[in-house]
């Protein structure tokens, strides 16, 4: 298992828009391969996600199946101002609950 954590700045304005559109290209990624994401609010403001793959070879593949980003997509970028982190990691031990 993989993850990728994700920090953004969002534009306080589309903060709807960025979060509407965070939850269809989940949902769409679903269907490629993707085990979810969740997505969290920190107290500077900032919008957290920690998306879980099973392998990069999945990941990568369910991306490069949109040769053109979908309109949800470019809606949630539109709504960032700035991504702060992107950090791919390997999972090594897992203890939670869900």
């Amino acid at each position: 298992m993989m993850a990728t954590f994700f920090e953004w700045k969002v534009d306080p304005d589309k903060e709807d828009q960025f979060r509407e559109n965070w939850a269809a290209v989940t949902k769409r990624l679903h269907a490629r391969g993707s085990k979810g994401s969740t997505l969290f609010r920190k107290e500077d403001g900032h919008f957290c996600a920690v998306a879980l793959w099973p392998d990069k070879a999945t990941r990568d593949a369910a991306f490069a199946m949109d040769e053109t980003p979908q309109a949800d997509t470019l809606a949630m970028r539109e709504a960032v101002i700035d991504t702060i982190h992107r950090i791919d990691m390997d999972e090594i031990d897992n203890l939670w609950l869900v």
